[in-house]
């Protein structure tokens, strides 16, 4: 008996990069928070960027920036091209 391939719910998150922007300028001491992820400062913000291996650990980094007291304002998965 052969199984269904599994299927993933739309809106759900799968392995791959993403690039979160928070509100405030988060020095390099914050960046252990992030596990590997790049952290680039411009303008006022922190753009975050690297592998997310699930929704758990998406859910994780925003729940540090809570933590942090910081707005998130954009959480963006990233193609090939960007």
């Amino acid at each position: 008996m052969r199984k269904a391939p599994a299927v993933i719910p739309v809106g759900a998150v799968r392995d791959g990069r993403y690039r979160l922007v928070v509100r405030g300028e988060l020095d390099d001491r914050f960046a252990y928070l992030f596990h590997g992820m790049e952290m680039e400062r411009a303008q006022g913000t922190t753009v975050i960027t690297g592998l997310v291996i699930d929704q758990a650990q998406l859910h994780g980094f925003i729940e540090r920036i809570h933590e942090l007291g910081l707005d998130l304002l954009s959480v963006e998965p990233l193609t090939e091209a960007s």
